[in-house]
């Protein structure tokens, strides 16, 4: 029942309500013309490319940007907006140190209520994150707000989670009591506030807000229908540490077979009915949870539990075979954990843990699964306690970062390989870059002859267009009459001809003739004004276009020069060197973490040894007391004295 909650996305979506009103803020403060200026401020700039990647999901893309801005100049520490988002972005990505060194410069700047509320709730969060939870209670106590605001409400949940660390349960329910079920966090806050009651000897008040929160209609929300089944099992197990089976039974009923948390149920359900006498439908709910997954601590409980139903329902031939089944299944179960034991040894475990690992390995490092879900079930059922807990999943989820991280230097490795075949293929070129440039201005300078000419020919063009002098348009008529006469004359004795080959070989050569002429007399044609102009235009449009791709040849030709003259290979070496210190650093972290997990992992596996061991004694037991109380009986009948006829 007791149970912390996690709320990682909330400082998420703070950061971007903080993002939004900073910027309104900054907007309806400052000059629109001097913001707009980013030759002056490139602060806007930076933070909405920022701002994009934030709300595209891309945090470590947003986190380089802020810190690329400020290494740059572009941005300073006066910007409030970016340092918050700059904190949250650090405490995502495990970096604790530099959060608190951000929210502490934050803590002592001059700045309005509201973000100073919001940095002192960022301080208090990361310290419950990284499990301090002596400084997060003493950040946390104090309130920030008079109103039951969304940020005064995370305070109070999570301070009423520090608080339940240390069994603190009255002040718990102190802090959650003021927080309506009708607010975002309220189911959560009121299921938190009635286990608080329920451990602080406030029985009717905490039972109460249980079954508010039981009572709650079905949700689409998957994390809302599994909080109805956890205020169900908190009362089902209340009421049966009370002695009233029959009021735990009309909770526990509650919990949805299919849900998370059905063996729970199902054990307690049974646990509910045998202390009603109910035996066989104890004995029910029990083999049920037999036909589940054996590796479910629940499931294991069952196995030792249906037998002693059977007793009770002096069975004792079904009573022992059960017991005698539930040693055998134990320790099979024991066989499995040194298997898991070994895989938990080898070097791949942990990337086969869950679905993480086949998300695409450049995606941002910062988008990792907030929890695990193991493939395997067997190993599912066996670490279920390990994959709940709070330590496991916050290094489960920083290890999975740092591979992502190896990824990117994989990805950056590759990219100063590639500069580096540029550079050099730039030094080959670097010789031939003189000749490129003469011919560049040569180029340059007949363009700009030509440039210089076009106006004085336009100016005559234009004017002879108007005037209508572009052609001889007189004597080209007289000729053309004439030609024509002629072609007629021609045309006329051929038709009095016979028809024979020579008359139409003539004829033929007569048409080819005609048709030459016409061609001729067409291109000799005067060019209308309009034309003229079109034809004008279209060369000041090709004039400038020649220019504007000269300007670019002398750009591209100017970038050459600058880069091919540039030694890039020691600036690439100093890059490789700082990938290569990362590698090492990220290597380092990783095997950490690596036996970090490894080690909560055995002690885990640890605990579930010596429960089954415990478990298969307690089974090894009743099968002799059971065996023994049947010899004891057949002694007794063997001792009777035999009936004789009379």
């Amino acid at each position: 029942m007791k149970k912390t909650f996690r709320f990682r996305h909330a400082g998420r979506l703070l950061a971007l309500a903080i993002a939004t009103v900073s910027l309104s803020a900054v907007g309806s403060a400052a000059d629109l013309r001097q913001r707009l200026n980013v030759r002056q401020d490139a602060s806007e700039v930076v933070l909405g490319e920022t701002m994009n990647d934030f709300y595209l999901g891309n945090n470590f893309a947003a986190m380089n940007t802020l810190l690329v801005a400020k290494a740059m100049g572009r941005l300073n520490e006066q910007v409030t907006t970016a340092e918050l988002l700059l904190g949250d972005l650090y405490t995502a990505f495990g970096m604790p140190d530099e959060a608190n060194n951000v929210f502490a410069y934050l803590g002592t700047r001059d700045m309005r209520t509201q973000t100073r509320n919001e940095t002192v709730f960022r301080q208090g969060r990361l310290q419950y994150r990284q499990g301090n939870y002596f400084d997060a209670e003493r950040i946390l106590n104090t309130p920030l707000d008079s109103q039951m605001s969304e940020l005064e409400t995370q305070r109070r949940v999570m301070l009423a989670n520090v608080l339940m660390t240390r069994n603190a349960f009255n002040e718990a329910r102190a802090a959650l009591s003021p927080i309506p079920l009708d607010n975002p966090l309220g189911a959560y806050a009121t299921y938190n506030s009635g286990v608080s009651h329920l451990r602080a000897n406030h029985a009717p008040e905490g039972k109460q807000l249980l079954e508010q929160v039981m009572n709650l209609p079905v949700s689409d929300a998957p994390e809302t229908n599994a909080l109805k089944d956890r205020a169900a099992l908190a009362l089902g197990y209340d009421y049966l540490q009370l002695q009233q089976p029959e009021k735990a039974r009309d909770a526990l009923v509650n919990v949805r077979l299919k849900g998370p948390f059905s063996n729970n149920a199902m054990l307690a359900l049974g646990w509910a009915n045998y202390e009603r006498k109910d035996y066989k439908r104890a004995l029910a709910y029990w083999l049920e949870l037999l036909t589940r997954n054996s590796a479910d601590p629940f499931v294991q409980e069952a196995l030792l539990l249906a037998p002693r139903a059977y007793e009770a329902l002096q069975a004792n031939q079904q009573a022992l075979y059960g017991y005698k089944l539930a040693a055998a299944t134990l320790t099979g179960q024991l066989e499995v954990l040194e298997k898991l034991e070994t895989d938990i040894n080898s070097p791949g475990w942990l990337d086969q843990l869950g679905t993480s690992a086949s998300t695409n390995r450049f995606g941002d490092p910062m988008a990792v699964p907030d929890s695990i879900t193991p493939s395997d079930p067997v190993a599912g059922a066996q670490l279920y306690g390990l994959f709940v807990s709070h330590p496991f999943n916050e290094a489960y989820q920083q290890y999975e970062q740092l591979k992502r991280l190896r990824n990117v230097l994989d990805q950056r490795s590759r990219d100063l390989r590639a500069l580096r075949d540029a550079a050099g293929f730039m030094r080959q070129r670097q010789a031939q870059l003189p000749a490129l440039a003469t011919r560049a201005t040569s180029m340059q300078q007949r363009l700009t002859q030509v440039a210089e000419r076009f106006p004085i020919l336009d100016k005559r063009a234009r004017q002879a267009a108007r005037l209508g002098t572009g052609k001889p348009t007189g004597a080209v008529s007289l000729k053309t009459m004439e030609q024509q006469f002629k072609l007629q004359q021609i045309e006329t004795k051929l038709s009095k001809q016979p028809d024979t080959a020579a008359a139409r070989a003539l004829r033929d050569r007569l048409r080819v003739m005609k048709g030459l002429i016409m061609m001729e007399n067409a291109s000799n044609a005067p060019v209308s004004e309009e034309q003229v102009y079109a034809d004008l235009n279209q060369a000041d449009r090709q004039l400038r276009l020649l220019q504007l791709r000269m300007e670019a040849v002398q750009n591209l030709l100017a970038d050459n020069q600058k880069i091919a003259g540039t030694d890039n290979q020691e600036k690439i070496s100093a890059m490789e060197n700082r990938v290569q210190a990362g590698y090492q650093a990220v290597d380092r972290a990783l095997e950490e973490y690596r036996l970090y997990l490894n080690q909560l992992a055995f002690n885990q596996v640890e605990d579930s040894r010596n429960r089954i061991n415990s478990d298969i004694a307690e089974a090894h037991l009743s099968i002799a007391r059971l065996q023994d109380a049947s010899l004891l009986r057949d002694d007794r009948q063997a001792a009777l004295p035999e009936k004789t006829l009379p």
